[in-house]
């Protein structure tokens, strides 16, 4: 009788340890499940943030693009065209004096409004730097800033050049364009100096001008454009280093690996 009784009581126990160990299974299971699920929704929710912001900085890259042809068309161009009809309206007005050279001033005017045009319609549209290397796509801006003759900006490369994706160049492109506009607006630099380091694990952005600084703490409190680059640098995994002071202002981008995400 003591026998089967103890026999009974470890059915039960063993019955009772089945059926804890099925629960925590289940329960494991139901958590391993939701975890999942959060899982998937944080990745979707991020990649829609990741396209949410690509498309606000390819919309900028397009703002700025169409601000600085505009600026390029009163600035220069419309000036050229201005004076080219002063001489015609002189030919008209005074054909006796001297018409040949006026006839040739306005010639050489034309030429030059001609070139401007050459040189705007090169600008790195959103769907040249899609096409473009990074390089190219900046070799092709600062030639246009260096024309403008306020900041001398003066790119280097370090390292043996790696290709990035569309979205990583398109992001990199603006952050260093959002720097370079920020320099001519507000720092009042003669020298921008852009590093672009591509080393074996690394790749490094270093751009810095001789310009004068700002106070870091009450920029990032007024919400300029600081906040914006160090949010699109996490996008693609950098790291961002953001300093000014009264030799001028730097900037230092990092992406670990980089080989890995491109």
């Amino acid at each position: 009788m003591q026998q089967q009784e103890e026999v009974a009581f470890a059915l039960i126990i063993g019955t009772v340890l089945f059926l804890f160990l099925c629960i925590c299974l289940l329960l494991f299971f139901i958590l391993f499940k939701n975890s999942k699920k959060r899982h998937v929704e944080e990745k979707k929710r991020l990649e829609l943030a990741y396209k949410h912001e690509l498309a606000n900085v390819t919309i900028e890259i397009q703002e700025n693009i169409l601000e600085q042809i505009s600026k390029e068309l009163h600035d220069n161009i419309g000036q050229l065209l201005t004076v080219a009809k002063i001489h015609l309206n002189t030919v008209v007005k005074h054909p006796e004096k001297r018409t040949n050279d006026k006839l040739q001033e306005t010639n050489n005017v034309v030429d030059m409004a001609i070139a401007e045009l050459k040189i705007l319609s090169k600008m790195p549209s959103t769907d040249k730097i899609k096409q473009f290397s990074l390089l190219n796509a900046l070799t092709m801006e600062i030639d246009r800033i260096n024309k403008l003759e306020s900041v001398k900006t003066i790119l280097m490369i370090k390292g043996e050049i790696v290709p990035f994706s569309s979205d990583t160049k398109i992001i990199i492109f603006r952050i260093i364009q959002e720097f370079i506009c920020n320099t001519i607006k507000y720092a009042s630099a003669s020298e921008l100096n852009i590093v672009l380091n591509y080393d074996n694990d690394n790749f490094v952005l270093d751009i810095a001008d001789n310009g004068k600084g700002f106070d870091m703490n009450a920029k990032l409190n007024s919400g300029n454009g600081i906040s914006n680059i160090k949010n699109r640098a996490a996008l693609i995994g950098a790291t961002c280093n953001y300093k000014s002071g009264i030799e001028g202002t730097s900037l230092t981008l990092t992406i670990n690996n980089y080989k890995n995400i491109l």
